[in-house]
Formats: structure tokens, sequence, C-alpha cells
């Protein structure tokens, strides 16, 4: 009996290994297919894809709002300035000083021209960002965005100090102007007519 049950034992381990070995065999000649992707990670893909999309429109609505502010700011600037430069000429004809009040307008339209320039690097620099895909540009789209954080920072300022020198230097030097008493304008002989 212990002759049958190891003779048995051996034929059940020798058929068994013939099956792995064919099974074995059967595995190695299959191609390869990629792994199939969960429904959790092309959720999660088309979440990322979706949020992409989301910020790119976002910038571009950013620009847009910029663009659109862009006019309407330089019109209002242009208004201010053409009319004190129309105060500065007709009281500079009734025979009044305006020299301070042209001086400190020149300094003010440099700081507009500043304003200006910083607000077209923030442009470029929202332009550049929205080059870039944002979670798979190996961190450029970040730079980008945390370059045109800081350029509107300095955007920002320059136009509290625009509008700070305007309320604190031009204003009152126009105020000034009515207090003053003008100097006679150097007028010709009235000529007499016989």
């Amino acid at each position: 009996m212990k002759k049958t049950v190891i003779v048995l034992s051996l034929a059940l381990l020798a058929v068994l290994t013939i099956a792995a070995g064919g099974a074995i065999g059967q595995v190695t000649t299959q191609p390869v297919r990629p792994a199939p992707t969960t429904p959790r990670q092309s959720q999660a893909q088309q979440r990322v894809d979706q949020r992409a999309e989301m910020i790119k429109e976002r910038i571009e609505t950013i620009i847009a709002r910029f663009n659109n502010n862009k006019d309407r700011h330089i019109a209002a600037y242009e208004a201010v300035k053409a009319s004190i430069t129309n105060i500065i000429t007709t009281l500079s004809a009734k025979g009044y000083d305006t020299s301070k009040l042209a001086s400190d307008l020149q300094a003010w339209n440099s700081m507009v021209v500043k304003a200006a320039n910083d607000y077209a690097a923030l442009i470029a620099a929202l332009q550049t960002a929205e080059q870039y895909a944002p979670f798979a540009s190996q961190g450029q789209f970040v730079a980008a965005m945390n370059q045109a954080r800081l350029l509107l920072r300095t955007y920002r300022q320059d136009v509290l100090d625009v509008r700070h020198e305007y309320q604190t230097v031009i204003r009152p030097d126009v105020q000034a102007l009515k207090s003053q008493a003008p100097k006679q304008p150097a007028t010709s002989a009235p000529s007499s007519t016989p």
C-alpha cells in the first residue's frame, strides 16, 4: 500500500508539473496588455483636465478685463491731464505763476508712464503663463504666475502712488492758484487813434 501511495503521489506530481509548465508557456506567449485604467484614475484625469481648462479661461478673462480697464484708465488720465494743461495755459495768460503746477504735472506724468510700463509687463507675464499647461509644465506655469503676481503688486502700488500724487500735490497746487494774486501780464500800450 505504501508503494501505491508513493507511485500515485509521484504520478500526480508529474501531471501537475506538466500542466503548470504548459500554463507558463501559454502566459509567456500571450502579448502583454497595458494595465487597464480604473474608472477612478480616468475620473481623476478628467478633473485635472477640467481644472486646467478653467484656469486658462480665468487667465483669459483677467487679461480681457485688464485691457478693458486700461482704455478707461487712459481716457480718465487724458481728461485730467487736458484739464490741468488748460488751467496752466489759461492762468499763465492771466499772469498767475503756474510753474510749480507745470513741474508737478510733469512728475505726475512720469509716474503714470511708469504705471503703464508695469501694466504692460503684467499683461506679458499673464500671456506667458497662459502658454503653459497648468499641471504639466514642470513648474513653468507656477513660476510665470508668481512673476505675474509680483508685477500685479508693483502695478497696484504704482496706481496708488499716482492717485496719491494727484490728491496731495496736483490738487493743492490748483487750490493754491486761487489764493494767488496775478501779476500784471505784459500788455502793449494802447494805441491812440486820432
